[in-house]
C-alpha cells in the first residue's frame, strides 16, 4: 500500500513537470548555503541507466521481447539521448560563462553532474494513433568524492505528432527521434537550473 502511495505521488510530480506547472524540476535536496554560487567549472558524467524501466517493464524484460537489431537500436537511442543531453547542457550553460565539460576522470572539475535516467516511455506514431515519449531523470551535483550537493528530478516529453510537414506526416515518427529530442530538452532544463544555482 505504501509503495502504491509513493508511486502515485511521484507520478503526480512528474505529470506536473511535463505539463509545465511551476519550475521544470523538483528539488530533492539542496545544500544551504550553496557552494555552487559563482562556480564556473563543472564536469558532466555519462547518463546512467541502472534500474531503468521502459514503460511498465524492466529494461531486461523489454529487451527480451526484441530481436538483436531492435536491441542494438535501443542502445543507440540511449547513446544518442546521452549525447544530446550533454551537448544541450554544455551549450546552454556556456551562455552564462559556465564551463561544463565531459568528465575525463576523477577531479576533472570541482563539481560533477551525475544524470540517471530512471524511466523511458518510447511512445509510438501510427498516423491514426500516437503516444508521446517520456523520459524521467534524477540528477545530482556532487563533489568528486561523491558527496551530494544538490539533487533534483526532472522529466521531458516529445509529442510524436510534433513537427508535422505540409503533407501531414509527423517528423518525429521514430522512437529514436523522440528520445533525441528528450535528451536535448533535459539538457536545456539542467542548464537553466545550473544558471540559477550559480547565480545564487
Amino acid at each position: 500500500m505504501v509503495r502504491r502511495v509513493v508511486f502515485f505521488v511521484m507520478a503526480l510530480g512528474f505529470a506536473s513537470l511535463l505539463m509545465g506547472c511551476g519550475p521544470r524540476w523538483q528539488v530533492v535536496h539542496q545544500t544551504t548555503p550553496s557552494p555552487l554560487v559563482n562556480q564556473r567549472s563543472f564536469a558532466v558524467l555519462p547518463i546512467e541507466y541502472s534500474g531503468l524501466r521502459v514503460g511498465e517493464k524492466t529494461e531486461a524484460q523489454y529487451l527480451s521481447e526484441k530481436d538483436a537489431k531492435q536491441q542494438e537500436s535501443f542502445q543507440a537511442d540511449k547513446d544518442a539521448l546521452n549525447q544530446n543531453f550533454a551537448r544541450a547542457l554544455i551549450e546552454g550553460a556556456a551562455g552564462d560563462a559556465i564551463n561544463v565539460a565531459l568528465a575525463t576522470g576523477p577531479s576533472a572539475a570541482p563539481f560533477e553532474i551525475r544524470p540517471v535516467v530512471t524511466f523511458i516511455e518510447p511512445g509510438f506514431y501510427a498516423v491514426v494513433a500516437s503516444m508521446p515519449s517520456e523520459v524521467h531523470m534524477t540528477l545530482r551535483i556532487t563533489l568528486p568524492n561523491g558527496q551530494v550537493i544538490d539533487e533534483i528530478t526532472l522529466a521531458h516529453s516529445t509529442d510524436s505528432r510534433s513537427g508535422f510537414s505540409v503533407g501531414g506526416i509527423s517528423m518525429n515518427p521514430s522512437s529514436g527521434g523522440r528520445l533525441r529530442k528528450d535528451g536535448e530538452g533535459l539538457g536545456e532544463i539542467v542548464a537553466k537550473y545550473l544558471r540559477e544555482r550559480v547565480g545564487g
